[in-house]
């Protein structure tokens, strides 16, 4: 029976998510394949080496991701910041009003908000928090007829939905402080890639050359995550059309 080639696979094209969960699979399989490890001093090497280095690379992308929540976490408290400030504004063309009923409201409404200067300047949780208080009490029967008065229950309504969408990201986060160690993924990604590549060309190149059993089988394990992920490539950028295609070549 003739020896398989290695599958061609493209890593660079894989997004940094994608590149880990390729390593983690080729573990799994490897894992699951009954393969000993012991059976080559040279992979057993390489394998070690690339297991010891991807847990720095998972926590360089949570670092990532980490930055990215906090970038979206500042845009939804400018949306908020907003929406408090569009709220004062929107009592203000009742500063002259006619009606003594108008009079009245504008003053109690001003009288709450006076109190919630700056709650801007506030931090992330003490804004929330203040927020929160302040659409409780605008809420309250005690104003709800003067909120009816000046129409500024959409303006009230844009506050609680900007103030509850800031504080689900930011309750959820990844991570409540960056990590202090910084992570640089490119070049993690690199020395993981230098060293699959070793890895991969080392068991091609003896299965083809040796009947061995143990080069042969780990050369099926690599194809397993190697087909998947050509595959995967392969529907990006053909709109969906699914292709894993064995080739003669070593691939990247």
């Amino acid at each position: 029976m003739k020896t398989p080639k290695l599958v061609v696979l493209h890593t660079a094209n894989l997004h940094n998510a994608e590149f880990s969960q390729f390593i983690a699979r080729f573990f799994e399989d490897f894992a699951g394949s009954g393969i000993s490890l012991e059976a080559d001093a040279t992979f057993k090497e390489l394998y070690e080496s690339l297991n010891t280095k991807i847990p720095v690379y998972n926590k360089a992308l949570e670092q990532v991701r980490a930055k990215e929540e906090s970038k979206k976490i500042s845009e939804l408290d400018k949306v908020r910041d907003a929406d408090v400030q569009a709220l004062k504004d929107s009592i203000k063309p009742y500063r002259n009003a006619k009606t003594e009923a108008k009079q009245k409201a504008y003053h109690a409404i001003k009288l709450v908000l006076d109190g919630y200067k700056d709650v801007i300047k506030d931090t992330y949780e003490e804004e929330t928090n203040r927020v929160k208080t302040l659409i409780s009490t605008l809420k309250s029967a005690q104003y709800q007829a003067q909120v009816e008065t000046l129409k500024i229950g959409e303006f009230l309504g844009e506050l609680e939905t900007s103030n509850t969408a800031f504080n689900e990201l930011f309750s959820h986060r990844s991570l409540k402080d960056l990590q202090k160690e910084v992570y640089n993924v490119k070049g993690l990604r690199k020395e993981l890639t230098d060293i699959y590549q070793k890895l991969s060309a080392y068991i091609n190149a003896n299965a083809q050359v040796k009947p061995d059993e143990f080069f042969v089988k780990t050369l099926e394990v690599l194809n397993n995550s190697r087909k998947y992920y050509a595959d995967v490539l392969a529907r990006r950028k053909a709109g969906g059309k699914p292709s894993a295609e064995t080739v003669k070549g070593t691939g990247a």
